[in-house]
């Protein structure tokens, strides 16, 4: 057996240390103690050392396919190498250039499950020569022989998806729509059922698998590599119709704040329009009460979500406290927006 201290969370990590060492050794508990065999390890793909969870879990990866042996796929897209040149923010395109010169570029961007508004526009015209300039740019990029090593799987361009950002302190994805173009820090998921697989790879327990595959539970990166290795359970239809409706509902919800966000598509008045009230103050607490109930009702579409996929994993109630105990304990670092959009 191997013995793991896991001070992650500690300030004072001598004082911790020493503390641990000084239980060990008297052969006390600790819930900051873990004993893990080498060999158990080897159940998840590239074996990390996921120390931290139990042996049913790390087990989870034996009894369940992977992400991508089915219908599923995830693909990286394009870096521009330019984005200076290529890239804009939508408001700053003429309305005559959208849909033949300029299209919704996924670029990552901040923690937001379900929704978020793609506010990039990327140049890739749609004459017989698709992406002409971008090509012809790539392949005067110093190293590069074929445009094809930055302007990856463009044969995904345009689908209708999911994405996420790279980096945030929890796994969120959300609704890629058709017609938009992928990038390297906004990688795209493609699968049949889109509704059913925004919901379930919102839970917790997804989060906590992909993170065991990177080893990184603490201000981790989701690679797409690490997610198509994630064990993805059966799913009976009446389990679909529920994972459906409630994703539908949480982009809804999450679409509604954005009404009120003069740089997003969804904008349609602000926030004090959209309420009843005859002063300032009264308008103010209206909106401040719309979105407490908005948030309110998303922490119950989360909470059944996370529900119903511990139930497809078959977690214990020990595992199932554990992996919402490290949901709460991961702090954003930072402003979770520069990591990806200004890359």
């Amino acid at each position: 057996m191997t013995i793991f201290l896991r001070l992650l969370g500690e300030e004072d990590k001598a004082g911790a240390l020493l503390d641990l060492c000084g239980r060990q050794r008297a052969e006390g508990s600790d819930p900051r103690l873990f004993e893990v065999a080498p060999e158990a390890f080897d159940a998840v793909p590239g074996k990390p050392f996921a120390y931290w969870v139990s042996e049913a879990v790390r087990e989870t990866f034996r009894r369940f396919p992977t992400f991508e042996n089915g219908p599923r796929t995830c693909r990286m897209g394009m870096a521009t190498a330019n984005d200076f040149r290529f890239v804009r923010a939508w408001w700053e395109v003429s309305e005559s250039s959208i849909s033949s010169y300029w299209f919704p570029m996924a670029k990552g961007g901040s923690f937001s499950p379900f929704y978020s508004d793609i506010t990039l526009s990327v140049k890739w015209t749609t004459d017989d020569q698709q992406g002409k300039e971008l090509k012809a740019f790539a392949e005067t990029t110093p190293g590069t022989t074929h445009w094809s090593r930055n302007l990856r799987n463009v044969d995904f361009y345009f689908k209708a998806g999911l994405t996420w950002p790279l980096r945030t302190h929890r796994f969120c994805p959300q609704a890629l729509p058709a017609n938009s173009i992928i990038s390297v820090r906004g990688s795209g998921i493609y699968a049949k059922e889109l509704d059913v697989l925004l919901a379930f790879m919102s839970s917790s327990a997804s989060d906590y698998l992909m993170k065991m595959v990177s080893g990184r539970d603490a201000h981790p990166q989701f690679d797409g590599g690490d997610i198509s290795l994630l064990p993805l359970p059966e799913f009976p239809s009446s389990v679909q119709v529920r994972l459906s409706l409630l994703a539908r509902r949480a982009w809804s919800l999450k679409r509604q704040l954005d009404t009120a966000n003069p740089t997003s598509h969804a904008f349609t008045l602000p926030a004090l329009l959209q309420v009843k009230g005859n002063t300032l103050a009264e308008r103010t607490a209206a909106w401040e009460l719309r979105v407490a109930e908005i948030q309110e009702e998303l922490a119950e579409i989360q909470r059944q979500i996370d529900d119903i996929c511990f139930d497809l994993y078959g977690f214990s109630e020990a595992d199932r406290a554990a992996a919402l105990a490290a949901d709460r304990a991961e702090e954003p670092l930072g402003d979770e927006n520069e990591g990806d959009e200004a890359a």
